[in-house]
Formats: C-alpha cells, structure tokens, sequence
C-alpha cells in the first residue's frame, strides 16, 4: 500500500478549497488531515482524525470526495 494518499478539491465560484491527506504519524498510527479554507486568503483550518486502517481511510475518503462533487467542488488532479 502507498505511504500516503493526498486530494484536493476546489469551488471556482465561492473561492474555497478542501484537502485530504492520509499518512501513518511519527508514531505509525494512520492520521487522517482534513484542511479546508478561501483561495483567497491565508485564512483555513484543519482537523486530524486517527483511522484504524487503510480500507476505512480509503472509504472515508470516498465519502468525502462524494460530498464535495455533491457541494459543487472539482476534484483538483
């Protein structure tokens, strides 16, 4: 499996931005990093959630993707 899996999405219209990454921590728990914020300030944040394994991470991911797609954001690849 890849060390670590990373997407990003944006909103041409409200000038926003969503990004995914997926990586084990120093401590070699699988961390979950959800940032999001305006592509037109510094301004954003973010929030880590710790994932039990790469197939509930990738599913999560999924879900995610599909509710950004559902908001009106692209896939940025």
């Amino acid at each position: 499996m890849n060390n670590s899996i990373s997407q990003s999405w944006s909103h041409a219209v409200k000038r926003r931005y969503y990004r995914v990454d997926i990586a084990p921590d120093l401590f070699g728990d699988l961390c979950m990093v959800r940032s999001w914020g305006s592509l037109d300030t510094a301004r954003g944040n973010s929030k880590m959630e710790l994932v039990p394994c790469w197939q509930v991470a990738t599913q999560r991911l999924e879900q995610i993707g599909k509710e950004r797609l559902r908001r009106g954001y692209t896939l940025i690849i």
